[in-house]
């Protein structure tokens, strides 16, 4: 081969290797418009679906505007009695600050629920009070105070030993609330 084609073959072969190079970098700005064009795409359905969830989360809180309101006003007296020995100590208290000294019977349980996670757990008490009227009814009043969340199931006046007496049998139910449980809308666990 003469110097001339070798030159040219040489040439051909530099020329090949730029259009390659070209041709390689001219597919890499391809990919990485695409690639742009996907993330801006991506990037734009994101911001839409923020903005459903910020107009949804706004339509929720005002929807709910009430409830939280309720709720953060019970939240000190749900905090303030978790166990069951505080149910009992706010019992004792009561009766020993209204001065009542007949308590005939006392029984205190713990009710478990495997379904309700908010509300794991019920305090039964059951009490058999007598001591003279206003005594007793001035008790069960400090007693609402105390357990505001406390359902009476049965409570029964009947007269006491005296005519100045008065006998009650109360039962009544004081949730133990678990704020913290995880609970999907509808009551359904998470």
């Amino acid at each position: 081969m003469n110097p001339k084609q070798l030159a040219c073959v040489v040439l051909m072969m530099l020329i090949g290797a730029v259009v390659y190079g070209a041709q390689m970098v001219h597919q890499r700005v391809v990919g990485m418009r695409m690639e742009l064009e996907n993330a801006q795409a991506d990037a734009k359905a994101a911001k839409d679906s923020l903005d459903t969830a910020e107009i949804e989360l706004a339509m929720t809180k005002t929807r709910t505007q009430d409830l939280r309101r309720f709720l953060e006003a019970w939240i000190p007296h749900i905090d303030r009695i978790q166990t069951q020995q505080e149910v009992e100590e706010a019992v004792e208290v009561s009766l020993r600050e209204r001065g009542i000294s007949l308590v005939i019977s006392r029984k205190s349980e713990v009710r478990a629920s495997r379904d309700d996670l908010v509300l794991p757990k019920q305090v039964l008490t059951s009490l058999v009070v007598e001591d003279e009227y206003a005594k007793v009814l001035n008790w069960l009043g400090d007693l609402e105070r105390r357990l505001p969340l406390t359902r009476v199931n049965v409570c029964r006046f009947t007269g006491g030993s005296s005519g100045t007496q008065l006998r009650v049998d109360i039962s009544f139910a004081t949730p133990l609330v678990n704020l913290d449980a995880n609970v999907k809308p509808g009551g359904k666990k998470a």
